[in-house]
This record gives C-alpha cells, sequence and structure tokens, in this order.
C-alpha cells in the first residue's frame, strides 16, 4: 500500500528526497502527497505511527494552503511551464522557513514542456537538502527514464468499485444507485468519480435506454435526427457515451440471466429487464462493440477526430440490427 510505503520511511527517519507517484488520474496521488508532506512536517507527530496530527499549527498551515514550505506546481494548459521549474529550483535552495522539510509536489510531471526534463533532472541529481521532492504522473513511458531512476517509485492502483462506492454513500451521502454508477464510470477512481458527478447528473437515463440504446433498430433515414439530439460538447457526448455504454452492459447482464452480477442502474432494473426481453444478444454485444470504438474516437485525446462522422458510422452499424 502506497501509505504504508510512505509510513515505514517517516518511521525509520529515512523518507527519500525524490518520489514518483504513479496512477490514474482521480486515484487521490495529491491528496496522499498532502497528508504525506502534513506528517514530515507535524509538530505533534505520533513516531510509532507515522501519522500527523491534523491538528498543529503546520498540520493547519497545509490543510488551509499557507503553508510556507509546501510547494505544489499545477501545469498551465495542460503543460509544466519552464518557468514554474525555474521558480520551483529557487524556492528549494533556502531552508526550510518554518517546517521540518521543504515539500515540494509537481503535479502533472508526465506534461513537462520537452526542455524541462533536464532541467528537472539537474535537481533529482543534486537535491537540496531537507527537501523532498514528490512528483505526480498517470503515465511513466514518456518521462525521461533518469528522471524515473532517481525517484522512488510509488504506485497507486484503482480502488475495487465496491470500496469507492461505499465512500461515496457515506462520505458524500450520495444515494446507492449514482454512487455505484459513478464508481464504474471512474473505473475506481474517488476523485474521478466526483468530477463525473455534475455531468452524469445532466444524462437522462431512462429514456437513453428506452429512446436509444434498447429500441430495436434506427431507421436509416433517422440518423441524421439521433445524431442532431446528441450533444455537440466532446465532453458531454463522451460522458453520454459512457452511460450509454453500462446501460448496454447492463442489458447483457440482464439478457443471459447473471443473477449474481450487479446492475450498474440498479434503479432502472425492471426497464432493463423489460428492454433486454425485446433484442437479441448479438445486437447487444455489437452495440457494445461500437459503442467503446466511437468513445475511442471521440475522446478529446483524439483532437481533431471528426465526431459526426464517429456517430454516423456507430448510428449506420446500430440501424442493421
Amino acid at each position: 500500500m502506497p501509505i504504508e510505503l510512505l509510513k515505514r520511511g517517516i518511521i525509520s527517519g529515512k523518507a527519500a528526497q525524490s518520489y514518483l507517484f504513479l496512477g490514474s488520474e482521480g486515484i487521490g496521488k495529491k491528496w496522499v502527497a498532502l497528508q504525506f508532506a502534513k506528517a514530515l512536517n507535524c509538530l505533534e507527530r505520533d513516531d510509532k505511527t507515522g501519522d500527523g496530527c491534523d491538528q498543529c499549527l503546520s498540520c493547519r498551515k497545509i490543510n488551509d494552503g499557507l503553508h510556507p514550505d509546501i510547494v505544489i506546481l499545477e501545469p498551465e494548459n495542460q503543460t509544466i511551464k519552464v518557468d514554474q521549474v525555474r521558480q520551483m529550483q529557487r524556492d528549494l535552495a533556502y531552508k526550510p522557513y518554518e517546517g521540518l522539510r521543504r515539500v515540494c509536489i509537481l503535479a502533472g510531471a508526465d506534461r513537462m514542456a520537452p526542455n524541462m526534463s533536464n532541467i528537472l533532472l539537474k535537481t533529482l541529481e543534486e537535491p537540496p537538502l531537507h527537501t523532498v521532492l514528490v512528483l505526480l504522473a498517470s503515465n511513466s513511458r514518456v518521462m525521461l527514464p533518469t528522471i524515473v531512476s532517481r525517484c522512488q517509485l510509488i504506485r497507486f492502483n484503482a480502488l475495487p468499485i465496491s470500496v469507492v462506492a461505499q465512500w461515496l454513500v457515506e462520505q458524500k451521502g450520495l444515494p446507492e444507485w449514482e454512487a455505484h454508477l459513478l464508481a464504474s464510470l471512474s473505473e475506481g477512481s474517488p476523485g474521478k468519480a466526483l468530477e463525473l458527478q455534475g455531468e452524469i447528473g445532466q444524462v437522462p437515463r431512462k429514456e437513453l435506454l428506452t429512446d436509444w440504446v434498447g429500441v430495436d433498430t434506427i431507421p436509416f433515414e433517422g440518423i441524421e435526427r439521433w445524431i442532431e439530439l446528441l450533444p455537440s460538447d466532446r465532453g458531454s457526448l463522451v460522458s453520454l457515451l459512457e452511460v450509454a455504454k453500462t446501460l448496454v452492459r447492463d442489458l447483457v447482464i440482464a439478457k443471459i440471466g447473471m443473477d449474481h452480477w450487479e446492475l450498474i442502474h440498479g434503479d432502472l432494473r425492471e426497464d432493463i429487464i423489460a428492454t433486454a426481453s425485446k433484442l437479441r444478444l448479438l445486437t447487444l454485444l455489437q452495440r457494445m462493440d461500437s459503442l467503446h470504438r466511437t468513445l475511442l474516437d471521440v475522446s478529446p485525446l483524439r483532437g481533431n477526430a471528426n465526431t459526426k462522422l464517429a456517430l454516423e458510422a456507430m448510428m449506420l452499424s446500430w440501424a442493421q440490427g
């Protein structure tokens, strides 16, 4: 467990000076980095567990984002810039103002401008005393191997969907059906689940089931009208298609009678069972495949992919039944 590895470093007094927290977006890397910074600087730390007290002046300042020795770099326009890294180097050159350690958290370390990696490498090769550098990244393959090799790697794996759903219910007060849906769509990432909450809340799930993913066939002449009803914003479109994919998944589960599998849209169970009874299993599997391919095509990461063409291709495959 990432937290246990960090605690061992604190308890032994041998915390590394450079870490790479690697895991998907929204998995909790930044939150853990801040808890680590609190524990390193806590004035009332429990030396047996390595936990910060969360009550002393140092912990409260970190919670409020006011501690002078905790530096957080966030990407500007999706990229870490030259000036940001150079300012970080200047900040790290000084001894801590009031804490025990100066901690710099560099988010999006895999999104640095090309010339930034070599500048950062110099800091990693000769880290200032009393300094801890924590790099947060989703993809180590785009980072210089020399940077990765100079950091202690801490991997953050996705949490079980049931754990994320339980957290959303108990800590965020969400109804069970919504918590399970968000946990499933987020693929075990609490942060991503919360980001999706507003988007998913705007998707008319029942209408999506009965009027689109659950219809027997879509007439060729109606394809253009269907496309016009879909969101023009790429982000909203992706959210809608993600929900559609989970609806088709539930239809497949209902069609083959796998009662021990929990439906993502449990609150629509009766509608899902009734709709599944009218459709062929092969049709549902083909729709699942076409939705997956379309999601890849319209993803914001694809940039200039022609959204309309991707949707037309999907609708044509559905029109064929």
